[in-house]
């Protein structure tokens, strides 16, 4: 066998088979499903890590376009996640179309709202590497308060929007203050 036969045949028998994952465990389940369940539950995970609260509404009960409420003790934010397999993260800037909806819903909220974008590698199977000592996600996530006055059509997310468990921190001292000074009427 040529040297360059030879090391195509071992490349083929050390690449790994192709994932289960690239299919749902229930075929009911589409991507965009897995998506949307993948995204809150990552904003969970980091509510987890930072001891926040999280009370997420049944899918029936999504009608004012606000999947989480994240509870901070003496104040909550509510929250609308949404996740995506088409942005690359890099210098850019990630630009999340807004519903005229989701606008009306949230502008007239007495709570601030805050818009989670939760970015995961366009191939399922590639969201998660369970290695033997440890579990990578492949995942980041953005996220900002909604401003009515400046959010009409898309919010726009850079690296500065980057969400972390310490971002919930930042959140809970805005909605402390929101509430503190006035801005949330009567508790």
């Amino acid at each position: 066998m040529p040297p360059t036969a030879r090391s195509s045949a071992v490349a083929l028998a050390t690449e790994p088979p192709p994932s289960r994952l690239i299919t749902a465990a229930n075929p009911r389940f589409t991507d965009n499903g897995r998506r949307g369940r993948y995204g809150v539950a990552y904003l969970h995970s980091l509510a987890a890590h930072a001891g926040v609260g999280f009370v997420e509404n049944s899918p029936d009960e999504d009608v004012d376009a606000i999947d989480v409420t994240l509870k901070f003790g003496r104040a909550s934010a509510e929250v609308q996640v949404k996740c995506t397999g088409k942005f690359k993260v890099g210098p850019g800037v990630a630009s999340l179309q807004l519903e005229p909806a989701w606008v009306e819903k949230w502008s007239s909220s007495f709570h601030p709202v805050y818009v989670v974008l939760v970015k995961v590698p366009s191939e399922v199977g590639a969201w998660i590497d369970g290695r033997p000592s440890t579990t990578l996600h492949r995942t980041v996530a953005f996220g900002k308060r909604f401003d009515p006055a400046v959010h009409t059509t898309a919010m726009k997310f850079t690296r500065a929007d980057r969400l972390t468990a310490d971002t919930l921190y930042d959140w809970r001292d805005e909605i402390y203050e929101f509430h503190e000074n006035g801005q949330g009427g009567a508790a």
